[in-house]
């Protein structure tokens, strides 16, 4: 008798143990998330196939796994080309990736789409010191009626230049070239054409989605392609007469067709221009190749203004706002932008740090890091504007009209605003 109790107390602490463990603590807050046995797996999508952009995301999350155990991070990296039409497919279809990249116009021009987590109550919540320690323009450029949406990391558009083609041309390499209009002067003196096809363009300038040498071009001018009202104002004289000098590039050889979005990169970075508005981590491949004392880098000549003004583009790092696990996204959100791992990945993946902290030491770290920095003084994104895709469309469509002939500059850039305004007002 005594036996057979002692049989069913042992049993009955085996069972009490047994639920106990399946019962353990399993939620942190309510998602049941970063808390106890469960482990959250968080999908993060990042634009960009480049080899040192995809290792530098890597060696972030082994960083961040490493401290946070109880969180997995799937990493996804996509092409820039097709990146946005994917995520798009993603949210569309309810699976969204926790976290994700962004580009500088797809954050706002998407937001009233109610995709994303604003993040100012989770940096609220913490008292988050980083929110402090950003640039303040940085900062804002993720904001968008009151939220922030997205944290950027920005990269600029410096000038560059071939030292070696300079030489060939006989002009001094090191003395690039101070004005936009000197820009166009250099290119002619620097391309190579043979048989009437150019084996050397003298700048590379897409003439397929190519809105971005256009507008590193025009801001240093003190415009932009449309203004903070919304209003679209790239038919100015001042746009015309520009967009005039690109088509007489095209016409005489000095650039050569092609698309902005080739994986394979465009000209300068095969080797095939001698100038070219970028950043070096757009030509590692050819600074790699050809060495780094071969190819200058300053800050954008100068327009019409005297301003130097830069174009800032960037990728913004945002959360789903469907994400099942916001505080874990948001626990690796906070990870990346920390001093230490900021840095670390920033130098490695070639971006701009957007911490004021950082900004001294990642300057000392190279003469191309301390030119970034002074690029990043005056530097312009685009402006704030759920129509920045209509914007943007329309221009690309008047760029390439007028680049192969189809109509004239002025013609061009006419029409097609009064397309970009009948779309918006169906709006």
């Amino acid at each position: 008798m005594k036996h057979g109790k002692s049989v069913w107390i042992g049993f009955m602490v085996i069972m009490m143990l047994f639920f106990s463990a399946c019962g353990g603590n399993t939620s942190n807050g309510d998602s049941g998330e970063s808390g106890g046995d469960k482990l959250v797996t968080l999908k993060l999508w990042f634009p960009g196939h480049e080899d040192h952009i995809v290792q530098s995301v890597r060696t972030l999350i082994q960083d961040f796994e490493a401290k946070n155990p109880d969180i997995k991070v799937e990493l996804t990296s996509i092409p820039w080309k097709d990146y946005f039409q994917k995520l798009s497919v993603a949210y569309n279809a309810g699976s969204a990736p926790d976290v994700h990249g962004l580009g500088f116009g797809q954050l706002i021009s998407t937001v009233d789409q109610d995709k994303y987590l604003d993040l100012n109550p989770l940096i609220a919540k913490d008292n988050w010191d980083g929110a402090k320690d950003f640039y303040p323009d940085v900062l804002k450029s993720g904001q968008w009626k009151g939220g922030q949406y997205g944290l950027l990391m920005p990269d600029t558009r410096g000038f560059m230049w071939r030292k070696d083609l300079f030489k060939k041309a006989g002009l001094d390499p090191e003395k690039p070239p101070a004005t936009i209009h000197e820009v166009f002067e250099y290119a002619e003196k620097l391309k190579v054409v043979k048989d009437g096809q150019t084996v050397q363009a003298g700048l590379d300038m897409p003439t397929g989605n190519g809105e971005q040498i256009y507008l590193s071009m025009l801001l240093p001018q003190g415009q932009n392609f449309y203004d903070a009202n919304n209003n679209p104002s790239f038919d100015s004289s001042l746009s015309i007469g520009l967009l005039t000098k690109m088509v007489g590039l095209v016409k005489s050889g000095a650039v050569a067709p092609q698309d902005s979005q080739q994986l394979e990169g465009g000209t300068f970075k095969n080797g095939v221009a001698a100038m070219a508005f970028g950043s070096p981590k757009s030509f590692q491949s050819l600074i790699d190749k050809v060495g780094m004392d071969n190819i200058g880098f300053t800050i954008p000549p100068k327009g019409d203004s005297g301003k130097h003004t830069a174009l800032m583009l960037g990728t913004f790092m945002t959360i789903a706002k469907n994400t099942k696990h916001p505080d874990a996204a948001w626990k690796f959100l906070k990870f990346m932008f920390e001093k230490e791992n900021h840095l670390k990945f920033v130098s490695t993946a070639q971006f701009i740090p957007s911490l004021q902290s950082v900004s001294e030491q990642y300057a000392k770290n190279s003469h191309e890091n301390k030119v970034t920095m002074d690029i990043l003084k005056d530097a312009q994104g685009y402006l704030p504007s759920a129509d920045w895709g209509t914007h943007v469309k329309f221009l690309r469509l008047a760029l390439e009209e007028a680049y192969f002939g189809k109509k004239t500059p002025e013609e061009a850039v006419r029409s097609n605003i009064q397309l970009l305004k009948d779309e918006m007002k169906k709006k």
